[in-house]
């Protein structure tokens, strides 16, 4: 467990394409004294924090001072596997790159860089009774546990159908780090006409035909689906601020009510403690 506050060890660049803007983007990553990840995006600082939270439309998008940068969950989960609690991002562009899908090659770039330890502790979030929050049949509910537990349900139409993984070892959990986003094939048209998924492609999400998987190879894993919502769950969870101790129960939900337990949470002090 990471038992300090932490930071990158040497600056670093990602680049790619925005799943939803389709735009070119550049992250520089930079060490950073100060507690917490941040993002500076047009001069302003940003932080990744659940109270800058606007839109959660198929993606969390953060913002203040009248600028956003959205899709982040994918890099919060990879800062939160690297056991990065401080860090600074520049961004180039409105949107996070998607990469592959999934937070891996974020990962892979934090661990190339390295990690530095400070003294100062702050980094854990304990739940110390049951926090739950509900959204028509969907559903998140955290109880008190000394590590962090997920257990994840999922249904949607075949081929994919009801999906559930339980995850004990979550900071171990590589699996969950590589697997990616997926879209519903005949949902695609409709996100398109929003404005969304401009830069979507079997090259970075995985797309759910009427019988089949329509990437020509597959499946990464025969859970995969579930485990990237485990995955935007970490990722969410991390705009805390802190990394969360909890049995966390979850079923059907999205970045829209990941949020909305935090805004729980942290709405009574008595519900959590920080070391």
């Amino acid at each position: 467990m990471i038992k300090r506050q932490t930071t990158i060890n040497r600056i670093f660049k990602v680049s790619g394409i925005g799943l939803h803007s389709g735009q070119e983007v550049t992250l520089e990553f930079l060490p950073r004294r100060e507690f917490g990840i941040a993002f500076v995006y047009k001069g302003h600082l940003i932080p990744a924090r659940y109270d800058m939270v606007g839109d959660t439309r198929l993606s969390t998008q953060i913002g203040c001072h009248g600028v956003s940068v959205s899709t982040i969950e994918h890099l919060m989960a990879a800062l939160y596997f690297s056991g990065i609690t401080n860090c600074l991002i520049y961004i180039d562009g409105p949107e996070v790159p998607i990469l592959d899908g999934s937070a891996w090659e974020f990962y892979q770039g934090m661990w190339k860089a390295g990690i530095y330890e400070f003294p100062e502790s702050g980094v854990y979030l304990k739940v110390l009774r049951p926090v739950e929050v509900h959204h028509k049949d969907s559903w998140v509910k955290v109880k008190p546990l000394n590590t962090l537990e997920i257990t994840m349900s999922i249904e949607f139409r075949p081929p994919v159908g009801k999906q559930k993984k339980r995850v004990t070892d979550v900071e171990n959990a590589f699996a969950i780090i590589n697997s990616r986003t997926f879209v519903l094939q005949e949902e695609i048209e409709a996100i398109r006409k929003v404005g969304l998924a401009r830069g979507g492609s079997l090259d970075n999400a995985v797309v759910i035909g009427s019988d089949e998987i329509m990437n020509p190879r597959g499946l990464r894993y025969k859970k995969e689906l579930v485990n990237h919502k485990i995955l935007d769950l970490i990722g969410d969870f991390y705009t805390s601020g802190y990394r969360i101790l909890g049995k966390v129960e979850a079923n059907k939900t999205g970045h829209y009510l990941n949020n909305l337990f935090l805004k729980e949470l942290f709405s009574d002090p008595q519900n959590y403690s920080i070391y």
